[in-house]
């Protein structure tokens, strides 16, 4: 869980920083591959569960390293399979964060990375967007090369999910601007929902605690 945790926040805070060469996309793409195989790992309990996530994390290596060598893409398939691996880590991540039990430090990492998650979630949602429909976000720095370079979309999915907002970037497309909303609604309620469930696990262990040790009449 740490180094799933480690990889999510460094490449939260670094990714939005670099304009990706083709190196540096296959560097992406090998990242991004461990890092769905580590969480499958990390977060998963059934078997089943978590060789399906790692050999569609190696489905979308293998699209993505097919398009930087020849001309035929395949980059809506390989968003959808992203989407989908990102989407049961985030699941499977709530199912063991919110579980019941005493408040430890791997719980409090889950928590946090699940919140990343979502981010990264959103982010594929709009990258199917922007497929779909290439003028569904406005950028300030152009629209040029988004498809191939994520950078720009999780700086907009993160300053969404954390409601920012600078307005430099902004969506146009009706399903982008509801994606936005949900986004959003989503990133309050997961921080007050996750406070409250890990404050009241607290409590509650305190209280069985406390039982155990008050003396018998």
């Amino acid at each position: 869980m740490a180094f799933f945790l480690g990889f999510l926040v460094f490449t939260t805070i670094f990714l939005p920083m670099l304009t990706l060469s083709f190196f540096g996309r296959i560097s992406l793409s090998v990242s991004f591959g461990l890092m769905l195989v580590t969480g499958a790992f990390a977060t998963i309990r059934h078997r089943a569960l978590r060789y399906l996530v790692a050999g569609l994390a190696l489905s979308t290596f293998t699209i993505d390293l097919g398009a930087e060598f020849t001309t035929y893409s395949l980059s809506i398939w390989e968003t959808s399979l992203r989407l989908i691996c990102l989407s049961v880590l985030v699941l499977m991540t709530l199912k063991q964060t919110l579980r019941p039990g005493p408040v430890t430090i791997y719980r409090v990492m889950g928590g946090i990375a699940g919140y990343l998650l979502i981010g990264y979630t959103w982010v594929y949602v709009y990258q199917l967007l922007l497929q779909i429909v290439p003028a569904a976000i406005y950028f300030g720095n152009g629209m040029s090369g988004l498809s191939r370079q994520p950078n720009d979309l999780v700086y907009f999915s993160f300053i969404t999910l954390t409601t920012v907002g600078y307005g430099d970037v902004h969506p146009i497309h009706p399903v982008v601007r509801s994606m936005a909303v949900a986004e959003a609604l989503v990133g309050q309620l997961y921080v007050a929902i996750l406070i409250a469930s890990l404050v009241g696990m607290a409590l509650q262990t305190r209280s069985v605690r406390g039982d155990l040790e008050s003396p018998r009449d």
